[in-house]
């Protein structure tokens, strides 16, 4: 695994507010933390992850990666910025970006390719990438999702990886992340913040459905 944590990337971050600290979050994996990524800080910003995305290409040879592939939704932003700076260093040939996505069926949680995308996996070097990495969970969908069409998974970039994931988390792939960071999240019978009535932020995270969540039981 290899983390830049380059104090350019990580004022990057900084610039458009994509760290919040001292408030009490609810992640989507139901572990609270008082700091939040917002990741969709950083996508209103078209240079930011622009740039962002150059960084996630650059240690990758460019005439070894056929395909870009991310989870829906940030990953399709991703995965076309990516794809764009891999092109620009190929010598021959063309890196091509699709995305995975989810069933319509709210029931259904698992990463599909539509669009007829997966005729251009089979026999082919992917790059996956990912916004922010919790576990690990939603990019080892899609790294089995890959494998399961006959691609090769070369690599996972990801821009920030908050929950010490390892490629033995991940399907055993490398990852490279743009910035790493070491939160101290809780459970919520163990949340402090939880314990001291902190009120729940509820404009990032899964702040709203966790109190909706909380109502439905106290009924």
């Amino acid at each position: 695994m290899n983390d830049l944590n380059d104090p350019k990337i990580l004022q990057l971050f900084a610039d458009v507010g994509a760290v919040v600290r001292d408030s009490h979050f609810v992640y989507s994996s139901g572990r609270h933390s008082s700091v939040y990524i917002n990741k969709d800080a950083i996508y209103l910003h078209t240079g930011v992850i622009s740039e962002l995305c150059r960084y996630m290409a650059q240690p990758y040879n460019a005439d070894q990666i056929d395909v870009v592939v991310g989870p829906v939704i940030g990953g399709v932003v991703l995965s076309q910025w990516v794809a764009y700076y891999l092109n620009e260093r190929r010598t021959s040939g063309e890196t091509l970006a699709v995305f995975a996505e989810k069933g319509s069926d709210s029931l259904d949680k698992q990463f599909s390719f539509n669009r007829g995308y997966d005729r251009f996996i089979t026999d082919k070097n992917i790059l996956v990438v990912e916004d922010v990495l919790t576990t690990g969970g939603s990019v080892r969908q899609v790294v089995d999702l890959v494998r399961h069409h006959g691609g090769n998974v070369v690599g996972i970039s990801a821009l920030c990886n908050r929950g010490g994931v390892q490629p033995r988390d991940v399907g055993d792939v490398a990852i490279h992340s743009l910035v790493s960071f070491s939160l101290q999240t809780y459970s919520e019978d163990e949340c402090p913040f939880c314990q001291q009535n902190v009120p729940v932020n509820t404009e990032l995270g899964k702040g709203r459905a966790f109190l909706a969540r909380q109502k439905a039981q106290e009924k």
